[in-house]
């Protein structure tokens, strides 16, 4: 909610509900987060809450939504495209996974055989990680793969590769060695622009794409904690979030 405006704002007002993604200053070398019940930001970081979207869901939008967006510009995403996204099931993943077969791509979702009938009802092909994924993405696919959004990290980069898919075709948002040296795009929200976050609420609002929220975690220290313990896992299917009373 806005309780002041600063001068020159005109896109909200006060009383407003928003939704928003914060970001350091680039080469501003901070990589340290907060949590936070009030704070001061640029009228370009957020966008006004649409009515029937819940606080909740609002607050796990920004990094996904955005991440999803920039990333699908970064590689030029069609809708005649044959999309792997590696980390389906998580919350940038089934995000980007939804926003991918709104826009008409056919998709394939690498996530554990458990979250199979989950990556599934989001609109992809799910396909297990583990030995033998190349084959099950080949057997998988109705055509050839054509573009890959990894969202985790790891060798999916490489495996990008000897699908046949060139650097351009490729984006991660994990910027390891082995994805720079094959040429993929360092990509997500820093090729966010605006008005993908009021995209996504929108489609979010309009029930094209769903949110799920694997824990809300009260504002409490202790809780907070366990929130970014089951963050560090790396295998939280969806979104973890934070509610201030």
């Amino acid at each position: 909610m806005i309780d002041a405006l600063g001068p020159g704002v005109n896109n909200v007002a006060v009383g407003d509900a928003v939704l928003g993604t914060l970001r350091s200053a680039p080469g501003s070398g901070v990589t340290e987060g907060s949590l936070a019940e009030k704070l001061v930001t640029s009228a370009q970081n957020i966008v006004t809450k649409p009515e029937n979207l819940n606080f909740e869901v609002a607050a796990a939008l920004g990094v996904a939504g955005e991440s999803a967006c920039g990333a699908f510009r970064a590689i030029d995403l069609k809708p005649e495209d044959v999309l792997v996204i590696s980390a389906a099931s998580g919350g940038v993943g089934a995000v980007a996974v939804q926003l991918a077969v709104h826009r008409g791509a056919t998709v394939i979702g690498i996530a554990s055989e458990k979250n199979a009938e989950f990556v599934r009802s989001l609109g992809a092909i799910p396909v297990a990680y583990g030995d033998g994924l190349k084959e099950r993405i080949l057997k998988a696919a109705p055509t050839p793969v054509t573009k890959m959004l990894d969202c985790y990290g790891g060798d999916y980069i490489p495996l990008g590769a000897e699908l046949g898919l060139k650097g351009p075709a490729m984006g991660t948002l994990i910027p390891t060695p082995k994805a720079m040296m094959k040429g993929a795009q360092f990509t997500g929200a820093r090729h966010a622009q605006p008005g993908d976050l009021k995209e996504v609420a929108d489609l979010v609002a309009s029930g094209d794409i769903d949110v799920t929220l694997a824990h809300v975690y009260p504002f409490k220290l202790g809780s907070i904690r366990d929130g970014y313990k089951e963050l560090g896992t790396g295998h939280v299917r969806g979104k973890l979030v934070v509610t201030i009373p």
